[in-house]
């Protein structure tokens, strides 16, 4: 057996009158937050780093069956660790840094200084088993809890109500660690649809919260582990990096540091070195301060949307911010309009910035004005485009001329914008016109031109919203038009990626080609969904399944899942027998989630019993990956629902600690979209109001989740409806 703590080992001895043990005696630490301590005793085994990645010992460990698996971050790790030394221009202050891999885990990993915790599927890589994404979660979450070593454990916010200077900054500069290591994999591209767009859904809605928000009870310090803490924390210390540039960011974050190591502080101390190493570097006005920006951003919840309204022959434009919201209530109208922000403007036109590459701000809309307006460089018959690489954390609209000048760029030469941008384009008016702001003829205009656009980040974005009217046509009537317009928009892509990946394939074309055959597949695509059928009758007729595995690695999540969906119980069980003898965990989370594709309905009902069940071979860890999977089921949603409902107080006392249900919530309001529904769902919190505890927030979301997609059906159902049969007509 070892020990293992936060500091290195100085001594061991013999325990008196106890043969065989021995007491391990650990140097003292530096002064650190007690929530940083740690310690293990285990039976692991571990691998150490090259001296030359790193000036601390750097080892990773794990289960003796498993160690092999930890050679990814064995190489990873340290690499960045030194990177971030150099980013923050601060040595690690510890003698060393030990990774744990640990089977049954609640958090996905835990930052504890110079023992870092990880949940196996966070830290284990098996390049024969697992997946590229898997790889390269691996490499996002290391980065993360290794930034954490500087931001967190070196200074620790004062209270919980600063949460996001721990997780916002890690979030952030975990894909700066990563892109680093791996500058072909373009994650710094990923960011905007990964964090980005994904927050803009949550912080779009009523009940979503400031980033900065006061704790009084424990039950809230859980709830604000969300997606608002994380990504919209990450995605406005991006957007800071951008406006004050990334010399002066980097300054004054290792001023703040030295400043405060080995102390607390408040985001008003952040705020404070910014603005002193801006205004020395001159890259903020005088009469401006980094505090006066950022309290706009933290203080308030949501984010506006900038209408852009042209005067063509003046060469100018009126700039006019107001909050968006995906469903807006008009009882709240004097709350929207009291919200306002410091806005910065970027923008490019076809001869102005016209390689997207100048991000710091033209202009500011200040907080003290809606709108503003201001000369652009561009000619009357040019388009203009706001919010360069994406990193305003805002939406734009524009007048009906510059909506149309995009359009037809996107279509003659869609290169000639920026990756980034197309995908906010996408994204953008996408949602504009689900929040009732753009027709939606105007916004399906702007996809056209992904019939010849072969880069993931746009399809990413668009994908990511379409999914959405997929999920509401579901169960209409008119989904078929929906299929068919999808698969003649899809197939271009689909024969051009296939299922077959090629040693020239980059990261991002292989994250492509999974995005375009599970959709594909998802809308029906007959030759799709026979391809993924025969790679998983393959695998089943193997003699060894467990050993000799058929389906490429990268594909096996989508193939699990469509084997399973289209097949009876044999394939179920089939699968469940791979899963409980994989001893590769990635392995084992793949299945444990494509298991949830079952179309019969008392197979995913008893699915669900066992994973509330201590003896059934699924880990308490995973009990909500399965029912959240469940409900990610079309149907399996409401069995979802009812099995949550029926059982809260039973699922509840299961975790007995750290229980909170948000996920599972969230996957099931996702397809809601009726009334009853509604109703149903509300009955839940009055059910349940005293029980709900972490989970209070994620059910008032989930509502409110509800409500928007009642609100879209009512607005946006004909409309769209008549759009794709007049489409499908003109196809054809």
């Amino acid at each position: 057996m070892t020990t293992l703590s936060n500091m290195d080992l100085r001594t061991t001895e013999d325990m008196v009158g106890k043969p065989d043990w021995v007491w391990d005696h650990y140097n003292k630490s530096v002064p650190m937050s007690t929530y940083l301590v740690a310690f293990a005793v285990t039976d692991f085994e571990y691998l150490e780093s090259n001296r030359s990645y790193s000036k601390p010992l750097f080892r990773v460990w794990a289960r003796k069956d498993a160690i092999e698996q930890s050679k990814f971050s064995q190489e990873v790790g340290p690499k960045i660790l030194t990177h971030f030394e150099e980013y923050f221009n601060i040595d690690f202050p510890l003698p060393k840094l030990d990774m744990i891999a640990l089977p049954d885990f609640s958090a996905g990993a835990m930052e504890n200084w110079g023992l870092i915790t990880y949940r196996e599927t966070a830290m284990l890589f098996d390049p024969n088993v697992s997946s590229d994404s898997s790889m390269q979660r691996v490499a996002v979450v290391i980065a993360h809890e290794i930034a954490h070593q500087w931001f967190g454990n070196l200074v620790t916010p004062s209270w919980w109500s600063d949460l996001w200077l721990n997780e916002g900054f890690a979030s952030y500069v975990e894909y700066i660690g990563v892109d680093m290591v791996f500058p072909e994999w373009k994650i710094l591209e990923q960011f905007v649809t990964d964090e980005v767009h994904e927050v803009f859904g949550l912080d779009a809605l009523d009940s979503s919260h400031p980033i900065s928000v006061q704790v009084h009870h424990p039950d809230e310090i859980s709830e604000i582990f969300d997606t608002i803490s994380y990504s919209k924390g990450a995605s406005i210390i991006r957007m800071m990096n951008h406006f004050l540039t990334q010399p002066s960011f980097n300054k004054g974050l290792t001023n703040y540091l030295n400043k405060w190591k080995y102390n607390n502080t408040e985001q008003s101390n952040l705020w404070t070195a910014l603005t002193e190493q801006a205004h020395l570097d001159k890259t903020l006005d005088n009469h401006l301060t980094v505090g006066e920006i950022m309290d706009t951003w933290t203080l308030q919840k949501g984010f506006p949307v900038v209408l852009v309204e042209r005067n063509y022959p003046q060469k100018t434009a009126n700039f006019t911010q107001v909050k968006f919201s995906l469903n807006r209530n008009e009882s709240l109208a004097a709350e929207y309009d009291s919200y306002k922000w410091w806005v910065p403007i970027s923008y490019a036109t076809s001869d102005y910035n016209n390689n997207f590459t100048k991000t710091r701000p033209e202009f500011w809309i200040s907080k003290k004005y809606k709108s503003r307006t201001h000369e652009v460089h561009a000619d009357k018959r040019d388009w203009l485009i706001v919010n360069v690489q994406e990193t305003g954390f805002y939406r734009v609209n524009y007048d009906q001329k510059n909506w149309n000048f995009i359009i037809n760029q996107l279509n003659t030469d869609h290169k000639k914008i920026h990756t980034v941008n197309r995908a906010q384009l996408l994204d953008d008016s996408l949602n504009l016109a689900r929040a009732s702001l753009l027709p939606y003829d105007v916004t399906f205009n702007v996809t056209q031109f992904l019939r010849n656009d072969e880069d993931y980040i746009p399809w990413q974005a668009f994908l990511n919203n379409f999914h959405y009217i997929s999920t509401m046509f579901l169960r209409s009537p008119s989904f078929g038009s929906f299929k068919k317009y999808m698969v003649e928009l899809l197939e271009k892509q689909y024969e051009r990626v296939g299922f077959v990946e090629t040693p020239t394939d980059s990261m991002l074309m292989k994250y492509h080609r999974i995005n375009i055959l599970s959709m594909t597949c998802s809308v029906g695509h007959p030759d799709c969904i026979d391809q993924a059928k025969n790679f998983f009758s393959d695998w089943m007729n193997k003699t060894d399944p467990d050993n000799d595995n058929p389906i490429p690695t990268n594909l096996r999540r989508l193939i699990y899942c469509n084997g399973i969906r289209f097949g009876s119980e044999r394939e179920w069980d089939f699968a469940w027998q791979r899963y409980l003898g994989s001893n590769v965990a990635y392995e084992k989370a793949i299945i444990l989630t494509a298991l949830a594709c079952s179309r019969e309905t008392w197979i995913l009902n008893r699915y669900m019993i066992w994973s509330i069940k201590p003896d059934s071979g699924i880990r308490k860890q995973d009990c909500r990956s399965v029912l959240a999977a469940v409900a990610g089921n079309d149907v399996g949603n409401f069995l979802a629902f009812n099995f949550v409902r029926d059982r809260w107080l039973e699922i509840k006392n299961y975790f007995s600690t750290g229980f909170s249900m948000g996920r599972v919530i969230k996957s099931i309001a996702g397809k809601l979209n009726t009334k009853f529904e509604l109703m149903e769902l509300q009955d839940f919190k009055s059910r349940y109001e005293s029980d709900l505890g972490s989970s209070a927030r994620a059910v008032e979301q989930a509502i409110e989740t509800v409500q928007a997609n009642i609100a879209w059906m009512d607005k946006n159902f004909k409309v769209i409806t008549d759009w794709l049969e007049q489409s499908n007509m003109i196809s054809v």
